[in-house]
């Protein structure tokens, strides 16, 4: 079996994360309101938590298949863990920032988070990424209450299609591009695109400037788009 890769790079978390933190601590914060900067910060922390786990699977994950005098199960479950933790903290992010981009005091943070929507928040991105999270989280429930069948997966792996090698006969090629449990996969180029868009919202907050007065667009029912 020849394994290939569809799993992007993701690069090192921006310095606005730590220019964030800096501000933060040092400048002022980047609302009035308590529970806005609450959000804010658990927001950032999340997204930068979720980008190093991501590079960090990415590499173990690399590793196992690039040594093949050995069967390299530390790296695998290395990788899996940090696969685990990035969509943890997804999950978290998203719910996070759907809360912070609408806060019902209409703070000024939340209203430069208005436009542009990101794709994460949206139930296309966010409930795969719900159901992988929960199939991790509830996975020794299920074990300990006898509801895992035989041949069951018990862990998320990293997986993809093998199809026949188009030359060599009796040899497959397997394409990893995907994180599985259950019924439920994540490919890593929508993993790596939503990283992206969490950064850029990130960024977005990091550079706020409470100072700056901010537009705020309302729904008829009030509340933010």
């Amino acid at each position: 079996m020849l394994v290939e890769f569809d799993l992007p790079e993701v690069h090192e978390p921006s310095a606005e994360f730590s220019s964030y933190w800096i501000r933060y601590i040092f400048v002022s914060s980047p609302s009035q309101d308590r529970t806005v900067n609450a959000l804010a910060s658990t927001y950032m922390r999340l997204v930068e938590g979720a980008i190093i786990e991501y590079r960090l699977a990415s590499t173990a994950l690399r590793e196992v298949w690039s040594d093949h005098t050995a069967v390299q199960l530390r790296k695998m479950h290395r990788a899996i863990s940090h696969f685990e933790s990035c969509v943890t903290n997804m999950h978290r992010a998203i719910s996070t920032y759907r809360r912070l981009r609408n806060h019902p005091t209409r703070d000024p943070m939340s209203a430069t988070l208005v436009e542009p929507k990101p794709g994460f928040v949206s139930d296309k991105v966010a409930t795969p990424i719900r159901n992988v999270r929960d199939a991790i989280h509830h996975l020794e429930e299920k074990l300990m209450g006898g509801e895992i069948r035989d041949g069951t997966q018990i862990a998320l792996a990293a997986t993809g299609p093998e199809v026949p090698h188009p030359h060599e006969a009796g040899q497959t090629i397997k394409t990893i591009d995907r994180l599985s449990i259950g019924d439920h996969d994540l490919l890593f180029r929508e993993i790596a695109r939503s990283l992206g868009e969490m950064e850029a919202m990130a960024i977005k907050i990091a550079q706020f400037d409470p100072r700056i007065p901010q537009l705020t667009i309302a729904n008829e029912d009030g509340r933010l788009r």
